[in-house]
């Protein structure tokens, strides 16, 4: 949604770019093209000035170019129940595999290699694009591994950890090799077609690995970080005729409070929250 609302932006700088590089080459600006660093006449190309001199001339005339975008998502098929969360056109996909090294007699876990493939709609910036992906895999490794929220016996507000010198998270001696995969089907309702990539493609990253480990040893580790500690405690359960898994027994009941509302443009909202009011299962015909 942010990239379209960027992409409206854009628009409008360029039209006030156009504007002025119009002014100064003598040509209607609806005729004018960027393209390769110029702004050029389509007409006749040579006629034009770099990207670099039309934005001056408008800085010279405007001073700082500055615009703003929005963008609000389509009427969808119905409501999330109970959240705000949902309100995207779009939603990308991720596979991951995850190759894991276990020595049964240490529980240390080393991952080698993550192959991740991640829709992205259309990739815009290929380079950028890998990057994004192969970021979430190092955040997604070190969720399942190494990162904590740990605190000082039964203290919930001391952290055991005080800083992020001590917090543990992969270093480049921990990184495993990362092979991307961009699966790229445009979708119309994203900027260029292009759909998320910022920290979707973390997602299977622990599951992955949690699978992995009990490929490699036979042992479910249901908690997160995956410690040698508790790998080490799931190989013993295992090795005693005992389920080998480590993790929560049971889950605690929560009682959530009641869901905030915001209607959707469409709905007639103003971007004021609404609440008490139920929230329907299905939009209303």
């Amino acid at each position: 949604m942010s990239g379209n609302a960027a992409l409206q932006a854009a628009e409008r700088a360029r039209q006030i770019l156009a504007v002025h590089a119009a002014k100064r080459l003598e040509v209607p600006a609806a005729r004018l093209s960027f393209a390769a660093g110029r702004v050029f006449d389509r007409k006749d190309h040579k006629r034009g000035m770099s990207f670099a001199e039309a934005v001056q001339l408008a800085e010279a005339a405007e001073g700082t170019v500055g615009t703003v975008g929005s963008y609000t998502p389509p009427q969808g098929a119905g409501k999330y129940r109970g959240a705000g969360v949902g309100p995207s056109p779009a939603y990308s996909y991720s596979a991951c595999v995850a190759e894991v090294e276990v020595d049964p007699e240490t529980g240390i876990v080393r991952v080698p290699t993550i192959w991740i493939a991640h829709d992205v709609g259309q990739s815009i910036n290929t380079a950028a694009v890998i990057g994004q992906v192969e970021g979430s895999i190092y955040m997604g490794l070190g969720e399942a591994l190494m990162e904590e929220m740990a605190y000082r016996g039964n203290r919930k507000v001391v952290h055991k950890i005080p800083s992020l010198l001590e917090y543990k998270s992969p270093t480049t001696l921990e990184m495993c090799d990362v092979v991307t995969y961009l699966i790229e089907d445009p979708d119309p309702n994203g900027p260029f077609g292009a759909k998320e990539v910022g920290q979707g493609p973390l997602l299977p990253v622990m599951p992955a690995v949690a699978n992995a480990v009990y490929d490699a040893v036979g042992v479910r580790i249901d908690e997160v970080p995956i410690t040698p500690e508790k790998v080490l405690k799931a190989i013993r359960r295992k090795e005693k005729g005992e389920v080998g898994r480590f993790g929560p027994d049971a889950f605690p009941e929560i009682p959530w409070p009641e869901p905030t509302q915001i209607p959707t443009p469409w709905e007639g909202g103003d971007g004021k929250a609404v609440t008490g009011a139920p929230i329907p299962l299905e939009r209303p015909h």
